[in-house]
């Protein structure tokens, strides 16, 4: 890691300034850096979460799972953004975050009494059987057993997670021989009251006419992010007061898309307005990204807990900085929960640009993954992480232009 404190004054500024990256420069402070590897929230965000009390993630431990040996991840209820290079561990992250959630929210149905149904009342075996069938289903490994740490020795996999407000856990464990259940150590008693959703780095519209039918009845290598992503794409649109709440969030969106996303007998159009219908496939893959998102505010599919596996994908900086703020008024507006993976560092800067600047009434968390330190750093906002391995070679990159122009090759 190279030292911050020398650099940021004598060249980051100017970088700063010559390419219009930042707003402000990007500043690093000895009271900052003490609070890194801690897993307690920043101070400076103490006055938002309090006044959030949906039953969102709040932490999640993982032992001996995939890329982790050990690992503890604090979430603000707000805002979360997962940094680290490649191999990492981002996605993984994500996608058991994921799944953890949306079989605790399937846990809900479970428990029900529904005329004509069969319900497993959310028993131990449920809880067994889902669990192992999720992580197949978005990890893909020919078995669960293949998602144990290489190095974990005879140990077994243990994941840990808790929701804020009841500090309800969810903790299971398996080893390297497990194939159909997990072990179940604890179950809570109290659920989310949505669905969560995960956005995958690609896009699905155009690809969704058929595909969760296709999938259902074929052995598909596709995860199952995308599948449930398309379910939650079939929703029928909200009226009348509740279609209202969401047009702010979403006018800006299709101001960028330069129209409003349809689906019509299956397909996905876009409708310019004053103009004919285009087919999703002659649209933007990014665009695509973004209708994806103003669609599932439509359809009120936005309603507790949003992932996102690399947003950047496909987007240039100014649909990046609408996005940031879009992403900024889901968490104030609309108290959700967002956690995304990325490797930009113009979307970190950008978000932790609009967090400072609300003064605490942004809950955020910024995640380091150090994956050949074995931690994880976290921090209220970019600045007060150690480890920011993109900024890193940014800076490694502006040294090797000096060094050429010096040598008059440039």
């Amino acid at each position: 890691m190279r030292n911050h404190f020398k650099i940021i004054s004598l060249k980051f500024i100017i970088l700063g300034d010559a390419l219009g990256w930042f707003s402000n420069p990007l500043f690093l402070v000895d009271t900052q850096i003490s609070t890194l590897n801690s897993h307690n929230v920043s101070e400076y965000q103490k006055t938002a979460i309090n006044t959030i009390n949906n039953k969102m993630l709040k932490s999640l431990k993982t032992k001996n799972f995939t890329l982790f040996s050990d690992a503890e991840i604090e979430f603000s209820p707000g805002l979360n953004v997962i940094i680290g290079e490649n191999n990492s561990g981002k996605s993984h992250l994500l996608k058991l975050a994921y799944t953890v959630a949306a079989i605790w929210y399937e846990a809900a149905a479970e428990h029900q009494t529904i005329p004509g149904k069969i319900s497993s009342k959310g028993s131990k075996s449920w809880w067994q059987r889902r669990m192992a069938e999720k992580l197949v289903g978005i990890f893909k490994p020919d078995k669960l057993g293949h998602l144990f740490h290489r190095d974990g020795g005879r140990q077994k996999a243990q994941i840990e997670a808790e929701i804020f407000a009841t500090n309800q856990r969810l903790k299971f464990a398996f080893s390297s021989n497990t194939q159909k259940e997990v072990e179940i150590l604890q179950t809570p008693i109290e659920f989310p009251s949505a669905s969560p959703i995960f956005l995958p780095s690609k896009e699905v519209l155009s690809f969704y006419p058929g595909f969760v039918k296709l999938y259902d009845d074929r052995e598909l290598t596709v995860d199952e992010t995308y599948p449930d992503l398309c379910k939650a794409l079939s929703g029928f649109l909200l009226k009348g007061s509740k279609a209202k709440q969401y047009t702010t969030f979403i006018k800006p969106l299709e101001t960028i898309m330069g129209g409003q996303l349809k689906l019509k007998e299956g397909r996905f159009y876009l409708k310019p307005s004053g103009k004919k219908e285009m087919e999703i496939s002659l649209v933007a893959e990014g665009l695509r990204k973004i209708g994806t998102l103003t669609y599932l505010a439509a359809n009120g599919s936005l309603k507790n807990l949003l992932f996102w596996d690399e947003p950047e994908v496909d987007l240039n900086a100014k649909i990046l900085t609408q996005l940031a703020s879009s992403l900024i008024e889901l968490v104030q507006k609309y108290d959700m929960q967002v956690i995304l993976a990325t490797h930009s560092f113009f979307l970190m800067k950008e978000l932790s640009v609009q967090i400072e600047i609300s003064k605490g009434n942004i809950p955020a968390q910024f995640i380091s993954l150090v994956p050949r330190q074995a931690q994880v750093e976290q921090g209220g906002l970019l600045e007060e992480l150690a480890t920011i391995t993109v900024l890193d070679e940014i800076l490694a990159q502006d040294d090797r232009v000096q060094q050429l122009f010096y040598e008059g090759q440039l």
